[in-house]
């Protein structure tokens, strides 16, 4: 381990086109920053890969939300033949008449994203790695030490006994007690299967850097497909941490749809009903009725509906022309985030 180069596992991606804070450094293709130090404060990092604990498909989801409404650049690329076994997991490809295309293969990679106020902060997202979690811990370290990274948030999400017609739930961890004291609805002790995620957590904490992780809960029997309602949950709780302003506007709309569905399909099926019907019993009876919200601070005053909706409005009337706020483009669609945003704040 001593020979190792700190970023020998990356691929550095360097845009010498745009004004960037990242470059390659030969012959060892460091990473290293443009200036000593970055001339904006520290950003924070959000961590989500498909994994075991990835119900719902959350963290596809979730990158896929963010990147195709907010502006971002590729930082780095892990090298994917050096951590996954393609036999155990295929890739898939695309046949058509004659021809392949649309290779899918694994990815892990880093990206600088600035969400709706123009706030800059990085988001490692793709699929878990099969081999070598220790050397990627460790190039994960070292790109929070270099870039003095404020606060690491990590989001996974599990399949458990929940009903759909009930919140999302959530179990928060981690080392900062303000952005997780108060936020769990359910907290186990528990040994369970670890995934990158929680090994990154526990190394980050072991290093004396900020890092928190919102776990996610599933219903069990919708945890094997696309489940919008937790990331809409993800997002929320991410930005809250980190004071972002995240997209959610078309995961909302998707999670409508999908409620409607689910409703459909369990009102033509009296046993699924019955089912739901025991888990909303059990949630209504061990359920935590006072959960805090990270939106609110100590000793602040929930707003009520109105006075959010005034906020968002006033917001978006400061902001350019061009800034991306969700999907919100005319009225109408402004009215719905506001609807959205008051609703969050009831959930919570």
């Amino acid at each position: 381990m001593s020979d190792r180069q700190p970023f020998d596992l990356l691929h550095i991606h360097a845009d010498d086109s745009q004004s960037s804070d990242w470059s390659v450094q030969s012959p060892n293709a460091e990473l290293v920053l443009h200036g000593e130090p970055l001339t904006g404060p520290p950003m924070p990092m959000v961590i989500s890969v498909a994994g075991h604990t990835d119900a719902g498909t959350l963290s596809e989801q979730l990158s896929t939300a963010l990147l195709g409404a907010l502006p971002h650049k590729t930082v780095a690329s892990f090298d994917v033949d050096a951590l996954f076994d393609y036999r155990s997991r295929r890739p898939h490809v695309t046949f058509t008449e004659n021809r392949f295309s649309n290779y899918d293969g694994p990815r892990l990679e880093l990206f600088e994203v600035r969400d709706a106020a123009d706030r800059p902060f990085l988001l490692l997202t793709g699929d878990e790695p099969d081999f070598r979690w220790e050397r990627v811990a460790d190039t994960v370290l070292d790109l929070i030490e270099r870039l003095d990274v404020s606060l690491v948030v990590t989001v996974d999400s599990l399949g458990l006994p929940t009903p759909h017609t009930r919140p999302i739930g959530v179990t928060a961890h981690g080392n900062r007690q303000d952005l997780i004291e108060g936020i769990s609805t359910w907290s186990p002790n528990a040994q369970i299967e670890a995934g990158l995620s929680q090994m990154l957590e526990l190394r980050i904490d072991a290093a004396g850097r900020d890092v928190v992780g919102y776990t996610l809960h599933v219903p069990h029997y919708l945890a094997g497909g696309r489940y919008p309602q937790v990331a809409v949950a993800a997002l929320e709780y991410t930005g809250a941490a980190c004071e972002l302003m995240l997209p959610t506007d078309e995961l909302r709309e998707a999670a409508r749809m999908v409620d409607a569905d689910i409703s459909r399909q369990v009102s033509q099926a009296p046993e699924v009903a019955q089912l739901v019907q025991q888990l909303e019993s059990n949630f209504d009876q061990y359920a935590t009725t006072n959960q805090r919200s990270l939106l609110v601070k100590q000793d602040d005053v929930v707003p009520d509906a109105e006075e959010l909706g005034a906020a968002v409005e006033e917001f978006l009337r400061s902001q350019p022309g061009d800034v991306i706020f969700g999907s919100t483009e005319d009225e109408d669609s402004t009215d719905e985030e506001d609807t959205g945003t008051a609703e969050d704040e009831d959930r919570d």
